[in-house]
């Protein structure tokens, strides 16, 4: 009986990753990286890329690497310094790992999280394929820069590189953040509600990591189910939580003000497709974002 093959996971701690972990646990071996001492455990190992440091027994046995670091986007202001820790956050842990390759001498795959924001928000009628050219935006490069870091094991390995959209969960992320006000009878429709949203439930974005190790797939992949809008989901999210949304809606000034540049984010958007997943024989659980609430 051939033996399971081991998972070396980092940037593994936030609710995507624990549901990573959940979907992933019971077909392979995992090793999960932390930079936080007091979490060790016989699975979970130390290390600090920006340090240089790791505990190196981690490699032993690993075929696969599943990277998923990087600095919340929405999480603060962009100012310089900030652009400067999103793109480290991203770069410096694939480096660093990548300069470790002569402890992994059984690498199958190196996969990388990256974002679906990289395309041309201004053009909102085209719906965008992974062949389409990246825009030149600062987050558009952020994410250039972000799969840049992951071409480098090529020389070594298959490399996969999943832009995740939009992730409906009830365990974390950007949904609970705009449900939050709706639940306290504050919610409202940002700018003008038509920017588009694609959108993905967690629960078939881990199943998609499970399903590109099992194909052995390679190359760009959209996390993507379906293409929503701001206003349909704060209006779905406004009937599951039996609220009425009353007041007007939010001004885009209004965000650039609160956010500054960050409020492109929320105030554009753009339309992906899901053909390439599909046509390799990925079959999506939540297909209408009605289900996902």
């Amino acid at each position: 009986m051939e033996s399971k093959k081991t998972i070396l996971l980092a940037g593994a701690t936030g609710f995507i990753g624990k549901e990573l972990i959940s979907e992933l646990s019971s077909s392979f071996e995992l090793k999960i990286l932390t930079r936080h001492k007091d979490k060790l455990n016989p699975n979970f190992y130390f290390w600090n890329p920006a340090l240089n440091e790791i505990d190196e027994t981690v490699f032993e046995n690993v075929t696969h690497i599943i990277n998923l670091c990087g600095a919340g986007i929405v999480d603060k202001r962009w100012t310089e310094s900030r652009k400067k820790e999103l793109s480290d956050s991203r770069v410096i842990p694939a480096e660093f790992l990548f300069s470790k390759l002569e402890f992994i001498p059984k690498l199958e795959q190196y996969i990388t999280a990256s974002g679906i924001n990289c395309y041309d928000i201004e053009n909102t009628e085209k719906i965008y394929s992974e062949e389409d050219e990246i825009a030149h935006d600062f987050v558009s490069q952020l994410v250039k820069n972000w799969e840049k870091g992951a071409d480098i094991f090529k020389t070594k390995c298959e490399v996969l590189k999943v832009r995740i959209s939009f992730v409906i969960s009830e365990k974390g992320g950007g949904i609970t953040k705009i449900e939050k006000p709706i639940k306290m009878g504050f919610g409202a429709i940002i700018g003008s509600g038509n920017q588009a949203m694609p959108w993905i439930h967690l629960t078939d974005l881990v199943r998609l990591f499970h399903f590109g190790i099992d194909k052995k797939l390679s190359g760009i992949y959209h996390a993507v189910s379906g293409n929503s809008t701001n206003k349909e989901v704060t209006l779905l999210l406004a009937k599951k939580n039996q609220k009425r949304i009353w007041l007007p809606k939010i001004p885009a000034f209004i965000l650039k003000i609160i956010l500054g540049k960050l409020s492109i984010l929320v105030l554009k958007g753009l339309k992906a497709s899901n053909s390439k997943i599909l046509a390799k024989g990925f079959e999506f659980k939540f297909k209408k974002i009605e289900d996902c609430f």
